[in-house]
């Protein structure tokens, strides 16, 4: 049985386990335009650029924790189908980044080391009826509803952070918001992962260190493995740190489009997923994320009409790429001049979004 968004049944994060400080920013303050916690959710995105975001006291934020049980249930089932039926909705080709992706098929480092998870995605213009319907295991089709209830909540929640951004960096009202309308085409998805238990004597990293390509990623899991490595620290095993899952929140990252958007004003936070520390290792570990992607047809450019993002440098001058372009031949590139935070990884591996 996955992991429900209680962590009472489980065993505890251990607490002699360094983790990463990061802000408490309460969902429903949000929501009441609270100027403080707005303030701290700007801050946390120009500095580790991950933050926990408190669901509870919140209407909307607990339908949204409620609506996770269902879906790792699903994922349970899903991961359970055998090998070739999952194979007929494999992630790539024409089906792009949506679908299954097997265990081992991405590497964790230079060495060729194979990772150790496997997910699957759920595309939003899918589920929403925006593009042709993808090939997908029954148990996929049976909760379409369910899918897209968290899509649109999840949407939401995005959305509201976005608007604090907005609002903190001067950009002309709704300027954020008006690239990520939930009925236009983008990179949307629902992504369930599963990480099977590690042998005692070989645990190590099972997702390829990363940032993720999107906007605003809203990530839920109860076990600890998720990793991140802080602001202007070297790539090296000693400056990981472990991110704490707290009871009745998600945690929340900003993606590579935002960074771009803001001249690397706000920081999209390399991160990786290794294995649950203490007895927590012992069991399986799941994970549910929604990716937030800008539309399709959305620039890959500094943003125009705000005096707090930074200017271009001196003889600077952005192509004319979209978000989709970008995405499928732009994004390694642009890792690894402008992210610089994983130089140990070849394009491919730096540059794909996997989720935590």
């Amino acid at each position: 049985m996955p992991q429900s968004s209680s962590p009472d049944a489980f065993p505890s994060f251990p607490a002699d386990i360094p983790v990463a400080d990061l802000h408490h920013i309460s969902l429903a303050k949000l929501r009441a335009d609270d100027e403080a916690e707005s303030k701290t959710l700007f801050e946390a995105c120009q500095g580790a650029g991950f933050f926990l975001l408190d669901l509870r006291q919140d209407p909307k934020g607990q339908e949204l924790l409620d609506e996770v049980d269902k879906l790792l249930d699903v994922g349970e089932r899903l991961f359970d189908l055998p090998l070739e039926e999952k194979m007929k909705s494999v992630m790539g080709g024409t089906r792009g980044i949506f679908g299954f992706k097997g265990v081992g098929l991405s590497k964790v480092d230079t060495d060729g080391t194979p990772d150790r998870c496997e997910f699957y995605g759920v595309s939003k213009d899918d589920i929403m009826g925006i593009k042709p319907q993808l090939v997908a295991p029954s148990i996929v089709y049976e909760n379409r509803k369910l899918f897209k209830t968290f899509s649109e909540k999840g949407h939401a929640v995005c959305l509201l952070v976005l608007d604090h951004l907005n609002k903190h960096l001067r950009l002309p009202h709704g300027l954020l918001a008006s690239q990520h309308r939930l009925m236009c085409a983008s990179g949307d998805q629902v992504r369930i992962l599963k990480f099977e238990p590690q042998p005692s004597q070989d645990r190590r990293t099972s997702l390829v260190p990363h940032t993720d390509f999107g906007s605003v990623t809203l990530l839920f899991n109860i076990l600890g493995g998720l990793q991140i490595l802080p602001p202007g620290k070297e790539n090296v095993e000693a400056h990981w740190e472990y991110v704490k899952p707290e009871k009745g929140h998600a945690i929340i990252n900003i993606g590579d489009t935002i960074t771009k958007w803001t001249n690397g004003l706000l920081r999209s936070a390399m991160h990786r997923v290794t294995y649950a520390p203490g007895d927590q290792g012992d069991l399986t570990r799941w994970s549910l994320a929604y990716f937030s992607h800008a539309e399709d047809t959305s620039l890959m450019k500094r943003l125009e009409g705000s005096d707090v993002i930074p200017a271009l440098a001196n003889g600077v001058v952005e192509e004319d790429i979209t978000v989709v372009e970008w995405t499928d031949a732009g994004g390694a590139k642009y890792k690894q001049e402008s992210l610089k935070a994983a130089p140990q990884l070849g394009e491919k591996e730096a540059a794909v979004e996997v989720g935590s």
